[in-house]
């Protein structure tokens, strides 16, 4: 079934993207896309590599007459899983219910997967391509990009030649993106002893929040689920003293929390009236402070009687240790770049809080364009963690991609698309994680830039991609293939 009306462009970019988009592909998830990769490099005759982490590299040979320089076309084949509440779909095992509105494509109630399925289909496009213009081609398509970067990690580089890379990674047309920030995922628990609890239980729900990418919109002020759900736990426990039952805040390192949900257990003779008006002044002040970025903030709530049934709650005095330890924890932006307007320097998200058998955890994502400050940040993750007597684990860790002042490449590709559209691109970095950084660490003299068509809402659901942006990325993309192979044709021949 095809969800794009056929006479959308580019047939096949948005063809390969839907075939994707019936594959399950989240993150850990990613045999079935990594083997589709492979059977369609057999189907085309194309030497291929594909190693233990299920990356795949596809080879084919430059059109007649072309540079033998190649060039490298890199992205992810993985996705971020989100999908609002009342959505049933498991998109472990169940395909993107995509969808088309006029220039737009979205998913139903879930991620999209733009980022970055559009990358890989725009690369099996060019693989396709037999009519394509272009230098020998090696195509990189990794594996776990939104977890850590697991799969690039691992990458064997020793096979590929090209020194020159084009990254589709990038979520704005029109900008070429020229470094990124470095990251780190921590991970911090802190242990606590469980007993039998009869009182009165108190479910309570925050959301309604708009989210987000934890590198593309953590300078936007957007409230993180997690935060506001410890500041009424505190705001609660101050006046009437509890156990905690249970704590869930968010699903991914790298997306801001849009819920979270706790349950408490109090005495039975406690003062529900006192605590439902600390709760309804809690939600009028979060309205007032969210008013712009999150103007559909919901608190819920209801309760269970346990006075007959007994639950496995905290004690009061660790309960209070876990609020104590989540109130100190720093979150979101902590410094601006200096030189570039409204781009994050540093930041950190509160992605994921759990609470466990015996212990809580929360999963951080540090991110900094300079090393050292990441490296203060996880340090001040380290002393907090410390002095509330827990642990602290680095998951994983990739370093900043710092910009090259003089890049042949983007001057090439600057040059070129200033030709096509009449104005010049904006050269810029991003506080997004791009696996640029790794792939120059292990390639000596790699010089690349990342492009990549117009999307929005990026790790929610909200996620939405423009088809004629990608048209016109797509377009640039083969006109730059093109350029490279005639000219590196032309060199060739002068120097015959």
């Amino acid at each position: 079934m095809r969800y794009i009306p056929e006479d959308k462009e580019p047939k096949d970019v948005l063809r390969y993207f839907e075939e994707i988009c019936a594959i399950p592909h989240g993150s850990y998830h990613v045999d079935q896309i990594s083997n589709y990769l492979v059977n369609f490099a057999k189907d085309h005759k194309l030497r291929f590599e594909q190693d233990a982490e299920k990356n795949v590299i596809i080879f084919k040979d430059g059109s007649k007459g072309a540079s033998k320089d190649p060039i490298i076309l890199q992205g992810h084949m993985d996705m971020v899983l989100e999908k609002n509440q009342n959505v049933t779909r498991d998109l472990t095992k169940q395909p993107i219910e995509l969808r088309c509105d006029g220039d737009t494509l979205y998913a139903d109630g879930t991620t999209l997967g733009g980022d970055d399925g559009i990358a890989v289909a725009m690369m099996l496009a060019a693989l396709a391509d037999k009519k394509l213009e272009h230098p020998p081609l090696e195509c990189i398509f990794t594996t776990n990009e939104e977890t850590g970067m697991e799969g690039v990690n691992a990458l064997d580089v020793s096979d590929l030649k090209g020194r020159r890379m084009i990254n589709l990674d990038s979520e704005e047309e029109g900008i070429f993106t020229v470094g990124c920030a470095g990251g780190a995922q921590e991970e911090i628990t802190l242990g606590f002893e469980r007993k039998p609890r009869y009182g009165v239980g108190l479910h309570l729900e925050i959301s309604g929040l708009r989210g987000g990418h934890s590198g593309a919109s953590i300078h936007l002020g957007r409230a993180n689920a997690n935060v506001i759900m410890t500041r009424l736990l505190n705001r609660i426990y101050r006046k009437i003293p509890f156990c905690l039952y249970d704590f869930e805040g968010g699903t991914r390192d790298n997306a801001i929390p849009r819920s979270a949900a706790a349950d408490l257990v109090f005495p039975e003779d406690y003062d529900s009236s006192l605590v439902k008006k600390v709760m309804d002044k809690f939600e009028k002040q979060m309205a007032n402070e969210y008013r712009y970025t999150d103007p559909d903030i919901k608190l819920t709530y209801s309760r269970t009687d346990y006075s007959d049934l007994a639950v496995s709650a905290v004690g009061r005095k660790d309960t209070r240790k876990i609020i104590a330890l989540l109130m100190s924890l720093p979150n979101g932006l902590i410094e601006r770049d200096p030189q570039i307007r409204d781009m994050p320097q540093s930041s950190l998200n509160m992605g994921v809080v759990r609470t466990n058998t015996d212990n809580l955890s929360v999963v951080y994502l540090v991110r900094s364009s300079i090393n050292s400050q990441k490296k203060f940040l996880v340090d001040r993750l380290r002393s907090i963690t410390w002095l509330a007597g827990g642990q602290i684990v680095t998951i994983s860790e990739y370093p900043a991609w710092e910009r090259v002042q003089d890049s042949p490449l983007v001057a090439e590709l600057s040059a070129l698309f200033e030709k096509e559209n009449g104005k010049k691109p904006v050269i810029s970095i991003t506080h997004g994680g791009l696996e640029c950084g790794l792939l120059a660490s292990k390639i000596k003299g790699l010089d690349c830039v990342s492009i990549g068509p117009d999307m929005s809402g990026v790790h929610t659901p909200d996620e939405k991609v423009s088809i004629s942006s990608v048209e016109r990325t797509w377009k640039f993309l083969t006109a730059a293939l093109s350029d490279m192979a005639e000219a590196g044709g032309k060199e060739e021949k002068e120097s015959e």
